[in-house]
């Protein structure tokens, strides 16, 4: 029994955004190293700011460069983004979560060449 209270404990003290990123959908997506630092403060200002990154030139080789994974839910009224700088194969720096919204991930995905129609999706949901 005591095993099992431990394993509840933990469970509770996770945060909730946490685990509500866990049931949306994720996209990870890559762009061009940038002051990683600079970047982490201006999405914490407005999170628009993502789309001063320039996407990754996949016939290119990158050692270097910024990861976002972008969490969605299935109608897009809920979106996330966490970046990560990666550095030859690991990652050197993580942000915190960042909220987004519609129109700027709408935005984020067409840079990288994923097109989402919002009103399809959420007339879909509905």
């Amino acid at each position: 029994m005591g095993l099992f209270s431990r394993r509840k404990k933990a469970d509770a003290s996770e945060q909730p955004l946490k685990k509500r990123i866990k049931e949306l959908k994720c996209r990870k997506v890559s762009f061009e190293e940038c002051d990683f630092d600079e970047l982490e403060r201006n999405m914490r200002q407005d999170s628009a700011s993502i789309l001063s990154l320039k996407p990754v030139n996949y016939y290119a080789v990158k050692n270097t460069y910024i990861s976002a994974s972008i969490y969605t839910s299935t109608d897009y009224r809920e979106n996330y983004v966490q970046l990560r700088r990666i550095d030859h194969e690991s990652v050197t720096d993580t942000s915190e979560i960042f909220p987004l919204d519609d129109v700027t991930l709408e935005k984020t995905l067409a840079k990288v060449g994923i097109i989402i129609d919002l009103e399809a999706a959420r007339a879909e949901s509905e």
